[in-house]
């Protein structure tokens, strides 16, 4: 069960979320192509908390996607909370963590009043790509922690994700349980500041029908001093930017502490 099933997702970074075919028509089989591991990033997040003498907390997974990463940190004794701005998705993740509390929310002016220990956020503040709604999710985010409560983030970083840009077409393939094969091309190109990426789902059912989606996604990779400069002015301090966990190199790993 869901609250705020009626909150107000309507930044254009939460409208995107109920119209990207990833995020809706298919996301039965996201966790199909986005299967990175799990481990590496609740390691990275505990290890922050743990040099601030924290074990166990209350934790807002703000864009929780389908809840994998969630999980785990329930598993581990963690309070966690959802939050998603596609129902679709924050379904998922509702079943996958039965005891935690999931808000149908945008992220950039949550309904939530908090307070938390820390907030996790991977990958969704790519899709902001618009100062007004980079400013509101932060302060959104420094609203809800307590004073000495932690963010981590993980974002895309601008130099590297520009030189993944070449164009080129990744596809993924995957069957569902009725035999229904999905293929998924995504093809990514640099203009300006952020990612476009032409986006494909190719359904073919047991019957032989075809349903396609396309779909352009925007993303805006964030530099280190971006980082550093916003969450200082949301209201951060002991901001540090390192690489991205698990062998990610294309991503920064980002904490931050609400002052």
């Amino acid at each position: 069960m869901t609250d705020c099933e009626d909150a107000d997702v309507t930044s254009p970074s939460a409208s995107t979320a109920s119209e990207r075919p990833f995020y809706d028509a298919h996301a039965g089989v996201y966790d199909s192509f986005i299967a990175d591991p799990v481990t590496p990033w609740i390691d990275a997040v505990r290890a922050a908390l743990t040099t601030r003498g924290v074990t166990t907390a209350t934790l807002l997974d703000a864009g929780c996607g389908t809840g994998r990463h969630a999980a785990a940190f329930a598993h581990l004794g963690y309070q966690v909370t959802l939050l998603d701005a596609s129902a679709k998705l924050l379904a998922i993740a509702a079943r996958r963590c039965p005891t935690s509390p999931a808000h149908h929310d945008d992220v950039c002016d949550p309904r939530l009043t908090g307070p938390f220990d820390v907030i996790t956020c991977r990958g969704v503040l790519n899709d902001l790509v618009s100062d007004e709604e980079r400013e509101a999710a932060l302060r959104s985010f420094a609203r809800l922690l307590r004073r000495g409560g932690l963010l981590a983030l993980d974002v895309r970083e601008a130099d590297r994700s520009r030189a993944g840009a070449d164009g080129r077409a990744r596809t993924k393939t995957a069957t569902l349980d009725d035999g229904t094969v999905v293929t998924f091309t995504s093809r990514p190109t640099w203009r300006q500041d952020r990612l476009d990426v032409r986006e494909r789902h190719e359904e073919l059912d047991a019957q032989g029908t075809t349903r396609v989606h396309e779909y352009l996604f925007q993303m805006r990779p964030w530099t280190v001093e971006e980082s550093l400069d916003r969450l200082a002015t949301a209201g951060f301090e002991d901001v540090s930017v390192g690489p991205g966990v698990g062998g990610r190199t294309d991503r920064l790993f980002v904490t931050a502490v609400r002052s």
